[in-house]
């Protein structure tokens, strides 16, 4: 009798490792491929801030676009800046966008809807405009860039339940909180709440920001700099049950964009966001980071 109440308790917890294990693993390619894919962070070839004296956007050579005061031979368009938004108005030898039917039209650049993809093409290069501390900045990508066939895998921990905690979201309501990046901009972030866990006894709190409608965490822990990335890793949590409840799982932590690339505007965790203890989970330091 004793065997056979063991026995399905057993094969339950063998089944719900399985399947924490393979949901894993698909994680991980889902990294590998955001990683490498057209919009990921192996491509970038720079970050250049914009100014309005210097509307116009040239081909350098053949490798580099860049900006200029004036319009000449190489100019491939035209950028009008509002107060919080930026339009583009393509020349002949313009780029195009994904659709031909906005070629040689007025394009609106910055902001454009979330998931729509966005960016314009001109030969191997692809742009889009982005937007920190009040300032504008132009991410070209090189869509053949040499980093994505010298990509390898991220190197993870294995996953282990132990890093995986039942927490609960105590909500803030109206708060902001400035967070400064990596160039020394601080970011206001919204609020969303602090998530609440125990670990061996002891309490233990994080603050969760609003990173496009989910919750994010950015945090370091004792690893930081050793294993894993130094800056600290990011982390999104599932939204709370009707209690509040959720599950904050350490195993999906993954790096920060500046782990691959200089042209990232990476924020960096608060303090107190900064566990005082080893999070031996998610992605590790990636290959031939210095």
């Amino acid at each position: 009798m004793k065997y056979s109440l063991i026995l399905p308790i057993w094969l339950a917890f063998v089944s719900i490792s399985l399947a924490q294990e393979l949901e894993f693993a698909q994680w991980k390619l889902k990294r590998q491929a955001e990683l490498t894919g057209e919009d990921g962070w192996l491509n970038l070839l720079g970050l250049y801030w914009m100014e309005a004296n210097s509307p116009y956007l040239e081909e350098v050579n053949s490798i580099t676009l860049g900006f200029a005061k004036n319009s000449g031979t190489a100019t491939l368009g035209k950028f009008e800046f509002g107060q919080d938004s930026v339009w583009f108005e393509p020349t002949e030898s313009s780029p195009q966008t994904m659709s031909n039917a906005t070629l040689s039209k007025r394009i609106l650049v910055y902001p454009i809807a979330y998931g729509t993809g966005g960016g314009i093409y001109y030969k191997n290069f692809k742009w889009t405009i982005i937007q920190r501390g009040g300032n504008f900045a132009l991410r070209l990508r090189d869509l053949n860039h040499p980093n994505l066939k010298k990509f390898t895998p991220t190197p993870t921990f294995d996953y282990n339940p132990a890093y995986r905690y039942t927490a609960k979201l105590v909500p803030r309501f109206n708060q902001t909180l400035e967070i400064p990046n990596v160039l020394g901009q601080l970011i206001t972030w919204k609020v969303i709440g602090v998530l609440q866990f125990e670990r061996e006894g002891q309490k233990f709190e994080l603050l969760v920001l609003d990173e496009l409608g989910k919750l994010f965490v950015i945090f370091s822990d004792e690893t930081s700099a050793l294993e894993t990335y130094p800056t600290g890793r990011y982390l999104y949590v599932n939204p709370p049950d009707g209690k509040g409840m959720t599950t904050l799982d350490f195993n999906y932590a993954y790096n920060p964009p500046c782990a691959y690339t200089e042209f990232a505007t990476c924020p960096i965790p608060p303090k107190s966001n900064r566990l005082p203890f080893a999070v031996n989970a998610g992605e590790m330091m990636p290959e031939g980071h210095e």
